[in-house]
């Protein structure tokens, strides 16, 4: 379906070349005649988008025909325009390019050529969607996709594609609105946005000090005491429960070698088995080391613990200068298999 399309678009293509670089066809409006040098740059951007298109490139080549009927607009151009959006799917773009195009050549456009186009444009027009936008307010600039369509009030429904549109109105002195909508092939859809008025501060009102009619009073002004210095925080007394609690489990765990070598021991003086003295001496030795451990550690854990709760216990006391001199230092705890030492200074 696009195949012939293109081959009657890549010839169509040559014919408004010539008139292009020699003459441009102005539009009605259009006030100031191009100079030599803006249609000679026309002329060049016009052959370049003929060769983008035969290349398949449809996006670049849309672009330089519309910087070509920029610099000189020529109808011709508009033709080229509206196929390439026709190539590109952009049924909206496509439909406004062809009627610009009948409305501009007139009678200068070829009869074959009018009744191929009025064909496309009637297939079009049953491929796009018109949407009557309103606003409460008039010459609000309107948006539809962040691509700006006019301001209102709109003469004619605005044209769209199929599909998902936001559209945005704006004026100056007037908070935005927005809408967004979803249209399909032939709908006809109505938005109306208000835009309410931009709110302004209002300017403070002057203040005037009244003058006094009698003598002041003098005042006296009196310091508020200070605040009460905070109370100390206690000491980091979770080391003493961190500590506590890895003796704890130091106990355990040589608890649980204690008896496993103590079982061992038990099996090694069964009569039934035939066991050396050395075995035996080595396996009541490994029990008699985890069971002296496992009571050390619980000492060690019970000591320990009874020195945290009373430090975490203790009524918290302002810090004065013997206090801060003062108190247990150098703690020291010292492990060994009959039980634990625990020792310090003052």
């Amino acid at each position: 379906m696009k195949t012939p399309r293109r081959i009657a678009f890549a010839i169509a293509l040559s014919l408004p070349l010539l008139s292009l670089s020699t003459s441009a066809q102005q539009p009605a409006g259009q006030k100031a005649e191009p100079t030599k040098e803006a249609k000679d740059e026309a002329s060049r951007r016009f052959r370049r988008g003929i060769e983008l298109f035969q290349e398949g490139d449809y996006r670049a080549a849309l672009i330089e025909f519309r910087r070509a009927n920029e610099l000189a607009p020529n109808y011709n151009v508009l033709y080229n325009i509206g196929n390439v959006y026709f190539q590109l799917q952009d049924y909206a773009n496509a439909l406004t390019s062809f009627e610009q195009y009948l409305a501009q050549g007139g009678a200068n456009i070829d009869p074959k050529r009018r009744a191929d186009v009025e064909k496309d444009i009637e297939k079009l027009r049953t491929r796009v969607a018109r949407v009557t936008i309103t606003t409460s307010v008039p010459d609000a600039e309107i948006a539809i996709d962040d691509v700006i369509v006019g301001k209102t009030p709109f003469t004619k429904p605005v044209i769209v594609n199929p599909g998902r549109h936001r559209i945005v109105a704006t004026k100056e002195g007037r908070q935005s609105a927005s809408k967004t909508i979803e249209v399909a092939s032939f709908d006809s859809e109505s938005v109306t946005l208000d835009l309410p008025e931009t709110q302004r501060q209002a300017d403070p009102v002057p203040t005037t000090t009244p003058v006094p009619t009698t003598t002041p009073v003098p005042t006296t002004t009196t310091t508020a005491p200070p605040p009460p210095p905070p109370p100390p925080q206690k000491g980091p007394v979770w080391i003493g429960w961190v500590v506590t609690g890895g003796l704890a489990a130091g106990a355990a765990v040589c608890g649980v070698f204690a008896l496993q070598k103590a079982g061992e021991l038990e099996e090694l003086r069964d009569p039934t088995k035939q066991t050396t003295r050395e075995e035996l001496d080595k396996a009541a030795g490994a029990t008699t080391l985890f069971a002296g451990l496992t009571d050390g550690l619980i000492a060690a854990t019970a000591v320990a613990g009874a020195v945290t709760l009373v430090f975490t216990l203790r009524d918290p006391k302002p810090a004065t200068p013997a206090s801060r001199t003062g108190g247990i230092q150098n703690v020291r705890l010292g492990v060994s298999p009959t039980g634990a030492q625990l020792s310090g200074s003052f």
